[in-house]
């Protein structure tokens, strides 16, 4: 099988480490990486080899400033294209957007739309693929806590015996797992699809905070029970169950989830 140079922008994120932990399972893909702080003319130089970028980069702090937004998402995103036609290359980017994009009411969500349109023209220019997800939350190991995930926190607090606090039970919401995200990703490697733009994951998961929370409390009371696992009947609950495993395992190893 012939060797693939990929490219990852945002690698040391959430969806960025569980996506490079997958492509590395893979002896034919040599792997090539960018994140916060790297310089563009190593990105330039990258974009001379690689074959198919995924593009993961980009701010997700709420209290970012719009001149952070810009950069992380719009900024980024030109200089990708820029250097991808400076040498003349032809290269499907996977660009992972949000929800948020389609009716944008922060400078969040107005930046990734127009990134959208930056890649979306790019590769309507140029014939090439282009793969875009507007994911909706997304839950699975490696979440820090305390950072931008719910799950990840109150997971992180039921371990650690800290309050769970649930202000509004009822808020409705939809998950995916980031596990069914990497490996949808890797398969559009090989995919030439110039026709669809936007893409789902499937299977996503509908639920409320509320069920969420209980589940979690579940998992706190179960936790030495080996038999338990194999009793849960909902996809969206096992998944949920093994996130919760793979915190307390971390945690015991030094913490590291802190």
């Amino acid at each position: 099988m012939e060797l693939k140079n990929i490219l990852i922008t945002g690698s040391k994120g959430f969806i960025g480490k569980n996506l490079k932990k997958e492509l590395l399972k893979n002896n034919n893909i040599n792997l090539f990486e960018f994140n916060r702080g790297d310089s563009f003319d190593n990105l330039d130089e990258m974009v001379k080899v690689v074959d198919f970028v995924f593009h993961l980069a980009g701010e997700v702090r709420p209290n970012s400033s719009n001149e952070e937004f810009l950069s992380s998402h719009n900024t980024l995103t030109n200089q990708i294209i820029q250097s991808i036609e400076k040498y003349n290359r032809q290269i499907p980017i996977l660009f992972t957007s949000t929800k948020h994009a389609i009716n944008p009411q922060n400078m969040y969500g107005k930046t990734k739309q127009q990134t959208e349109n930056i890649i979306k023209e790019y590769g309507q220019k140029n014939g090439v693929s282009i793969f875009i997800y507007r994911l909706p939350h997304v839950f699975g190991e490696g979440c820090k806590p305390n950072y931008n995930s719910v799950i990840s926190t109150w997971i992180y607090n039921s371990i650690k015996n800290l309050e769970i606090k649930v202000f509004n039970r009822d808020i409705l919401m939809k998950y995916v797992y980031v596990q069914d995200i990497v490996i949808d990703f890797v398969n559009k490697i090989n995919e030439n699809n110039k026709e669809k733009i936007f893409h789902e994951i499937e299977p996503s998961f509908d639920t409320s905070l509320g069920e969420v929370v209980d589940y979690i409390n579940e998992f706190k009371e179960n936790i030495n029970n080996s038999e338990y696992r194999i009793l849960i009947d909902k996809e969206f609950k096992k998944k949920l169950f093994d996130v919760y495993i793979s915190y307390t395992k971390n945690l015991e190893d030094n913490d590291a989830l802190q």
